[in-house]
């Protein structure tokens, strides 16, 4: 793929609680594994340490491996005088071969401001040093210094700024005023609502995103797959995958077109996804919502079959959102199935209104999620919900995991819950661990794979804890496109027999009753 990962941090971490690249080999090895040729590279112990000392240090660690990585300076407001003055340290990169410069303003504790950094913002737009600014996103309901950075861009517009990690407020924000910032640039590695790339190129060109991963913190898979899985020309996607990045930085440009090269539907990996939904929602937009898009997307990317619930079914009006899951099964049987969205306010005690949507076809589960209903999960009003689903022998899917007691509780009183936490396998270790004798002793409990951030080799090391068989695929779309998450799978350190387990098998075997060679499966 050509592809150059603009966001890529070597060096020790603080923890190592994901594996750090202690060297350029081992950074090397990872990105031939992936199927990256280059990569833009700043030190961790200019991250963690100091820029002083650590920018200084990357060309040690770099020695030798300057033709596939290629070095990045984290800088300083230059009021303390703690760096060189800025043209002096602008004159340095140049002359060391430094292909851009990084803020870590949360890491440093400074402000985005034109103000503060106005002389070393000067420095570089006389140069055009492409500025990388990593505000460490950590959700995508993270809200960026929107003012501050537009006016960086318009005060200094030689200068590319190029923002890492955005997504779920950007699109809102930038795409009013992305015309008139044509030095402002996008960085891949957390751009994952439905159609996100095609999206840019249809209304601002291809020219101005770039591929980054974001390792070692956090998974690549999700942007390779992004590129990857995308439906753009092979000119747009050669242009994201590198070649952009490529001409910001000054380096020599790859192939002006790239092929697909998608492991998924005909010849590959069949794909049954367990968790999406239906309709727009206010906290994110997305251009793909309504049952013809999402099922003409599956076509696309190669999806065969989706279990969805309703956005209303799980916010406001679960009887009009179930309903309207209910008539996009029936207007694509074999293709899209429905959790019932259940409501401990509205159902509890009416059990019968909500058992009436169970009996529709396509109906295949329950979901309900905690948090928007403003309900404890020890609540008893959730009760009849597991209740029927113990009857019914149906999957019940819950946003993130109940608490530990509750769960071994209900799992031990009702052996025929097949109980899913959505979120769950991408979750850090120490939120997960100490599910991990629940996951052994009960083949009844299943961690969906949906996250919005996954750590790198997070499902590596989940598949070595806890059987396989309890690992269900699914991607949350809209919120996130069927690429970014499959990427986390289907570029995991696993072997394909445990891919086509996740992806295909696991689902078919749990979801009896969705028809076809797969009912009757059981659990």
């Amino acid at each position: 793929m050509h592809l150059l990962d603009m966001n890529v941090m070597l060096g020790p971490t603080q923890d190592d609680a994901e594996p750090s690249f202690q060297s350029a080999d081992a950074l090397l090895e990872e990105m031939d594994r992936l199927d990256i040729a280059e990569a833009l590279v700043y030190s961790s112990h200019a991250r963690y340490g100091h820029p002083r000392e650590g920018n200084w240090r990357l060309f040690e660690q770099l020695e030798g491996h300057r033709d596939r990585l290629h070095p990045c300076w984290l800088l300083l407001p230059p009021g303390t005088a703690e760096l060189p003055a800025p043209a002096q340290m602008v004159r340095q990169m140049r002359e060391n071969g430094v292909r851009a410069a990084r803020l870590l303003p949360g890491q440093h504790l400074f402000q985005v401001s034109r103000r503060i950094l106005g002389p070393l913002l000067e420095a570089l737009d006389a140069e055009a040093m492409p500025l990388i600014l990593d505000l460490e996103r950590h959700h995508w309901s993270d809200m960026s210094p929107w003012d501050a950075i537009f006016d960086l861009c318009e005060a200094y517009p030689r200068l590319p700024v190029i923002l890492l990690r955005e997504g779920g407020d950007a699109p809102r924000v930038m795409y009013h005023l992305w015309d008139e910032f044509p030095n402002l640039y996008l960085e891949t590695s957390y751009m994952q609502s439905a159609n996100c790339l095609e999206e840019v190129c249809e209304r601002f060109g291809s020219g101005r995103v770039l591929f980054g991963g974001g390792m070692p913190m956090y998974d690549a898979g999700g942007a390779i797959a992004t590129v990857r899985g995308s439906r753009l020309t092979g000119q747009q996607r050669a242009g994201i995958a590198g070649n952009n990045a490529r001409r910001l930085l000054g380096l020599k440009a790859g192939p002006k077109t790239m092929h697909p090269d998608w492991p998924v539907a005909t010849g590959g990996m069949r794909v049954w996804d367990i968790h999406g939904h239906l309709g727009p929602w206010y906290k994110v937009p997305y251009p793909v919502y309504d049952a013809a898009d999402t099922v003409r997307r599956m076509d696309e990317v190669g999806v065969e079959r989706f279990v969805v619930s309703d956005i209303q079914a799980i916010e406001n009006d679960p009887d009009s959102g179930n309903t309207r899951a209910i008539a996009a099964a029936a207007e694509y049987p074999g293709r899209l199935y429905v959790y019932a969205g259940y409501s401990p306010s509205k159902y509890a005690k009416n059990i019968g209104a909500f058992e009436r949507f169970l009996d529709q076809p396509g109906v295949v589960g329950i979901k309900f999620h905690c948090q928007l209903h403003n309900t404890p999960p020890e609540s008893p009003k959730y009760r009849p919900a597991f209740e029927v689903a113990n009857e019914r022998r149906l999957p019940i899917l819950t946003h993130g995991v109940l608490p530990l007691d509750l769960l071994r509780s209900l799992l031990t009183e009702l052996p025929g819950l097949i109980y899913i936490a959505a979120h769950f396998a991408a979750s850090p270790p120490e939120a997960h661990e100490p599910y991990l004798a629940i996951a052994r002793a009960f083949s009844n409990f299943y961690y969906d794979t949906t996250g919005s951030t996954v750590l790198r080799g997070g499902f590596a090391r989940l598949v070595e804890q806890m059987p396989a068989e309890q690992i269900l695929y699914g991607s949350d779309f809209p919120i996130m496109d069927f690429p970014y998450q499959l990427g986390r799978v289907l570029y995991a350190d696993i072997s394909d027999e445990v891919k086509r387990k996740i992806l295909w098998e696991n689902p078919a075997r749990v979801y009896h009753r969705a028809g076809g060679a797969e009912k009757g499966g059981g659990v």
